[in-house]
C-alpha cells in the first residue's frame, strides 16, 4: 500500500499526516540522508500499538524519526536509562526498555496524550545528543498542559 513511499525523500509533516489520516499509529523512519527507509502502521488494540512501529532505539544511531503518530501517546527515544527511569516517575508516564544481555541499549518514553500532534512533533524537534533533554522534554509536556491543547487520558 505505501510501498511507493520507501525510497523517496521525506515529505513534509502534513504531507503525512494527510496520508496517514485513516491509521491510528505510524511511524516513518529515514536514513541521514533523510530518505524513507521503514514505514510501520498498526490499528491493533491501543495497549500493543505502541510496540509494533516503535523500532528499537539502537537503529536511531543512524536513522532519524520522520514522523510518528500515536493515538493515545506521545513518545520519544532515550539513550540513557538513568535519564528514562527518571522520567518514568512521573504520572502516566512509562518505558520500553531494550538489552542486550544485562546492557541497556536504549528505550522510548510515552506518555498519555490524546491527539497531540503539535506536542509529539516538538518531542521529537529534541536532539538525543541534546545535554539537557530530559529537561526541554518535560518543558515541551507542561507547555501543552498549561495551554490545554493536549487531552490527557
Amino acid at each position: 500500500m505505501i510501498s511507493w513511499l520507501l525510497g523517496s525523500k521525506l515529505p513534509d509533516w502534513d504531507y503525512l499526516r494527510d496520508l496517514f489520516q485513516d491509521v491510528e499509529n505510524v511511524a516513518v523512519y529515514v536514513s541521514q540522508d533523510n530518505v524513507v527507509e521503514i514505514v510501520k502502521m498498526s490499528d491493533i488494540d491501543p495497549i500493543h500499538s505502541q510496540v509494533t512501529i516503535l523500532i528499537h532505539p539502537k537503529n536511531l544511531e543512524r536513522m532519524g524519526i520522520g514522523y510518528l503518530k500515536l493515538r493515545e501517546y506521545v513518545a520519544f527515544p532515550v539513550m540513557d536509562l538513568h535519564e528514562l527511569r527518571a522520567m518514568i516517575t512521573r504520572r502516566g508516564w512509562r518505558a520500553i526498555e531494550y538489552y542486550n544481555s544485562w546492557e541497556f541499549q536504549g528505550g522510548w518514553v510515552l506518555y498519555d496524550c490524546v491527539g497531540c500532534e503539535d506536542e509529539q512533533r516538538e518531542q521529537l524537534g529534541v536532539s538525543l545528543r541534546d545535554p539537557k533533554a530530559s529537561l526541554k522534554r518535560i518543558k515541551i509536556w507542561r507547555k501543552f498542559r498549561r495551554t490545554g491543547e493536549c487531552e490527557t487520558l
